[in-house]
């Protein structure tokens, strides 16, 4: 019997690197289709697809932005337009001309079809689906009731009969208030609605089906002035219905305040002494909190004070270190020279201001021997004072008339001066810094404490919220009940008109209750009336807008194609004159077209959003149609890049096709003499070719630079900014191409070249008739992997090449992560697939070589 093995893990594990292996290759293709142009999309797979990327691409077309500045350049002559003639001029204003009249003529297509479809929307809604709509949004509303209900059952576990009788009160005055106001929707809906009441009938509605009905707002702002305006009893009959409704919105939320205050006080009954001490704690906690907050404050303020007055002493000790030991010098003249009493009137004259000076040292000395930061000037400092100090009790003894004692004399002058000025400021400095360092370890301590006695308050806290953590999680929620019930109710109720079901949404989006989460695909089909009339509008704004612009800009187009002739001829020969239409057109764009997308792409959103969410087909189909006209109008009126990409793509296939034939016919030929032949040196020169390899070519980039430049000056087709030059690059690689050629030649028997020989064929034939059809398989995996390490090879371009025009497909794909206006990923992972088609198209052509080449060439020879 054979036993079947399970390989579940295996398979798994196969699975999971499969995922990992094509997720990078899913993500290309479908960013590449995606019209969001976002690196990374909520979803991987979205239904809003284009092939613009690769249009763009391929077909490169000036868009509305581009297509002025094509006019204004081609009219100027600017550019590469310099080189026109003037029937060449024309011919090509009059295809520029002829694109935007297209533009416009496709905009006024789109505008026109996008508000017939929103119309078509808007019908649907109100007349044959209604019915299927309000049967939905009440299967959401039960969904949302029956998770209400879900949740209930998870934390309604205390004792409510005391409470059975209040809950059961506010389920019925909330119904209350609903069938209310049923009966105010229904006196509202008798009024005929007109364009002069439609204002004050919108923002009725909006009270009546707001969270917190305002009757004192509605009575100010919006009956006072329909009344006056018209006459009607139903309309009489609002303020007292609308007040009641109210006032019965305000009791429902007197009796939800009542309802969670019982379930506090029940609380309070459960836990006993343990909820008091929780209180407690969280009342230390928060005013531990308020306290450490404060010292914060006080020591950033401090910190502050200190950095300033550190970097004002630092500055200002610079200034006395200077003249420390000249003060010294001086004293110890004076002493040197000490003998009896003189009394100079021009020596006691100092006297008071070098006690005064004495004096300050002092303090500035004791100031100074807690700031650590300033140890190297502490010397300074010293010397100043015990000069000063000497000279405060022995001035009497200096004579500033002898000989050797005048120098010293004149700096002791020279001294008091100079620092008399800025002494006090010293002074001041070193007080502050003292006092805020010791008001800064002050602070510090007393952080510490709180730190540690905050710590010590949550421990205690947490120890006992730990062990009342399930009772304390669930009346969590009970106090919060009475709001609880309102939605539980709410979600109760039959719905039978979109506003009913747009307040239900308000309700539950505002977060009365904030331990539940509604869905949002119930949201989303509680509120659709709503969105589908905010895309009409805002849509509606953007198409009024776009027809000004464009409304605008027809006549200049107009007077640019009536004048053309004239206007270029103005130009024509280097002279530059301003042509007023093309101003104007970009004056109007600039200042206009901001707006308009603005709205149109909020309209877009919505739009794109319900498409996914409705299930209606009709819908549906036209919210899809909606979003991808809006799409391709704004793709034809935003700035886009206009690249060179096949060019990129041709000079990529140049440069590879070119490298990899030159490699080939090289390696084919450098390998032969290793391979037949024997001569000195021939190991050593195949182990120093691969050595040589081992290095990469980015290590000697400034030497081939530099070649390049010097060949450049010269031989202008070899150079920098040259495909010649970048394959005369890429020809260094070379080495590993020999050694595997050589390998594979060396399979390939000598008795077949010594036959050929024995016939009369030379060394050269043999090669040529023989060995290279033999050797075919190799030089194919040669040319394969010569041509894909070249097309894909970036940093040796990037340097190499500099202008747009010569660029290779990698660097020139590099360009679409930094584009002027976003990261261009759409762009970027197309022009990625687009670049992979050659390499694909050769490797299919030449797969059936590819692996008897690499086998066969890598026998050891």
């Amino acid at each position: 019997m054979i036993q079947k093995k399970n390989y579940i893990l295996r398979h798994i594990f196969l699975i999971i690197v499969l995922v990992i292996v094509l997720f990078p290759l899913v993500w290309v293709v479908t960013t590449s289709i995606r019209r969001d142009n976002a690196a990374f999309s909520p979803k991987l797979f979205s239904s809003r697809i284009t092939l613009n990327y690769y249009r763009d691409l391929l077909f490169p077309r000036a868009t509305v932005p581009e297509l002025i500045k094509d006019i204004n350049g081609t009219v100027h002559f600017i550019g590469e337009n310099s080189k026109l003639s003037l029937d060449e001029a024309s011919e090509k204003l009059m295809k520029e001309l002829t694109a935007f009249e297209t533009y416009i003529s496709q905009t006024n297509d789109y505008l026109n079809d996008i508000a017939s479809r929103f119309e078509n929307i808007n019908n649907a809604i109100q007349g044959d689906y209604k019915k299927n709509i309000l049967d939905d949004i009440n299967k959401s509303r039960n969904n949302e009731h029956n998770k209400l209900l879900e949740m209930e059952k998870t934390f309604l576990v205390a004792d409510i009969s005391t409470i059975k009788n209040d809950i059961v009160s506010l389920e019925n005055e909330i119904k209350d208030y609903y069938e209310s106001r049923i009966a105010l929707l229904n006196i509202l809906n008798s009024i005929n609605q007109t364009n002069e009441n439609k204002k004050y009938y919108q923002n009725t509605l909006d009270t009546i089906f707001s969270i917190k009905p305002n009757y004192t707002l509605w009575n100010i702002k919006t009956y006072k002035k329909w009344i006056k305006i018209e006459q009607n009893e139903n309309i009489k009959q609002l303020p007292s219905l609308i007040k009641a409704l109210s006032n019965k919105w305000k009791s429902i939320l007197a009796k939800v305040k009542d309802i969670n205050n019982k379930f506090y006080n029940l609380e309070k009954q459960k836990l006993g002494d343990d909820l008091n001490i929780l209180t407690s704690l969280e009342k230390e906690i928060t005013e531990t909190q308020k306290s450490i907050s404060l010292i914060k404050s006080d020591i950033s303020k401090t910190e502050s004070l200190v950095a300033k007055y550190n970097s004002d002493l630092s500055s200002l000790l610079e200034l006395y270190v200077l003249n420390s030991s000249k003060i010294e010098s001086a004293v110890n003249i004076f002493q040197t020279y000490k003998n009896k009493k003189i009394n100079s009137n021009k020596v006691m004259a100092l006297s008071d201001s070098i006690k005064n000076i004495s004096n300050k040292f002092e303090i500035i000395k004791n100031n100074m021997e807690n700031l650590a930061d300033f140890e190297i000037y502490k010397e300074a400092i010293n010397k100043y004072y015990t000069s000063f100090l000497w000279l405060k009790d022995n001035l009497e003894y200096i004579n500033p008339d002898l000989e050797y004692v005048s120098p010293a004399y004149k700096t002791l002058v020279e001294t008091t001066n100079s620092i008399n000025s800025t002494l006090d400021t010293l002074n001041f400095i070193t007080t502050n810094l003292k006092d805020n360092l010791s008001k800064l370890e002050k602070y510090q301590n007393s952080l510490t404490q709180l730190s540690s006695q905050l710590e010590n308050i949550k421990n205690k806290y947490a120890e006992i919220y730990n062990k009342n953590k399930e009772t304390l999680d669930n009346f969590a929620k009970l106090k919060k009940y009475g709001e609880f019930t309102i939605l539980k109710t709410f979600t109760n109720l039959d719905i039978n008109n979109y506003y009913e079901s747009e307040y239900l949404a308000d309700l539950l989006n505002s977060k009365l209750f904030e331990y539940y989460k509604p869905s949002k695909k119930d949201l989303n089909i509680f509120t659709l009336r709503k969105n589908i009339n905010e895309a009409t509008e805002k849509f509606l704004k953007s198409k009024a807008s776009f027809e000004n612009i464009m409304l605008e800009i027809s006549p200049n187009l107009e007077k640019i194609k009536s004048n053309s002739y004239d206007y270029l001829k103005i130009n024509y020969g280097g002279y530059t004159a301003d042509i007023s239409p093309i101003l104007e057109i970009s004056a109007i764009y600039n200042s206009k077209f901001g707006p308009a997308k603005a709205n149109i792409s909020r309209a877009s959103r919505i739009v794109s959003d319900l498409s996914d969410s409705v299930k209606y087909k009709t819908l549906k189909s036209d919210l899809r149609t909606i979003d991808g006209n809006i799409y391709n109008l704004l793709d034809n009126w935003n700035p886009k890049q206009r690249k060179p990409f096949l060019r990129w793509l041709l000079n990529s296939i140049i440069v590879a096709g070119v490298t990899s034939i030159l490699t080939v016919l090289m390696t084919a030929v450098a390998a032969y003499p290793f391979s037949r032949m024997r001569f000195f040196g021939r190991k050593e020169g195949l182990l120093y070719l691969m050595l040589i390899q081992m290095f990469p070519a980015i290590m000697y980039m400034i030497a081939l630079y530099g070649i390049l430049k010097f060949m450049g000056d010269y031989f202008g087709f070899i150079g920098l900014d040259t495909l010649t030059g970048l394959i005369f690059v890429y020809l260094g690689g070379v080495s590993f191409n020999m050694w595997l050629i050589k390998g594979y030649y060396d399979t390939i028997p000598d008795s077949l070249e010594e036959s050929a020989m024995i016939d009369g064929a030379t060394r050269f034939q043999t090669f040529w008739r023989i060995v290279l059809p033999l050797a075919s398989p190799i030089l194919a995996v040669v040319t394969i992997l010569s041509f894909m390490g070249t097309f894909n090879e970036f940093v040796m371009a990037r340097i190499v090449l500099s202008s747009e025009q010569n660029y290779t497909y990698a660097v020139g794909l590099q360009t679409f992560t930094s584009g002027p206006f976003e990261t261009e990923w759409g762009l970027f992972t197309a022009a990625a697939l687009l670049g992979a088609v050659p390499m694909v198209l050769l490797f299919l052509s030449m797969q059936k070589y590819l692996v008897g080449g690499l086998t066969q060439g890598s026998v050891k020879g």
